[in-house]
């Protein structure tokens, strides 16, 4: 399964106080996270997220959630099931940039994608309109 686990300082109701909609485009294909829920204590998030590849939509949800204040593994929530498309893992990819890029002292521990960097044609675009 897609995923990336985050150690350090990582504080995800901070993020969720700060959270724009993520959206890449790449061509017609257009990979969104749009809408941020936060559990309770803010222990886990959820994003709603969206692949539209090929014509082709794919919805699903990615979760953040944090053990013990000492990691946060972001991953497909484990209860929806799409397919593990490129889009789908790009987005996972691109919501724990995001999240890396908002808590600096935080560094990936492990993970199986490869993340895009700052100001690449596959970072996403904070707030911008579909």
């Amino acid at each position: 399964m897609p995923h990336v686990v985050l150690t350090g300082k990582v504080d995800l109701l901070g993020y969720a106080r700060a959270f724009e909609p993520l959206i890449v485009r790449q061509g017609r294909d257009v990979l969104r996270a749009d809408k941020l829920y936060v559990e309770g204590p803010g222990r886990a998030l959820l994003l709603e997220a969206l692949a539209v590849e090929s014509g082709r939509k794919l919805s699903f949800y990615i979760k953040a959630s944090g053990y013990d204040g000492q990691s946060v593994t972001v991953r497909i929530d484990p209860l929806t099931h799409p397919e593990r498309s490129e889009g789908v893992k790009q987005l996972v990819a691109c919501v724990a940039a995001d999240i890396l890029r908002k808590n600096p002292e935080a560094r990936i521990e492990t993970t199986n994608l490869v993340l895009p960097s700052a100001g690449s044609d596959t970072s996403p675009k904070s707030g911008e309109q579909a």
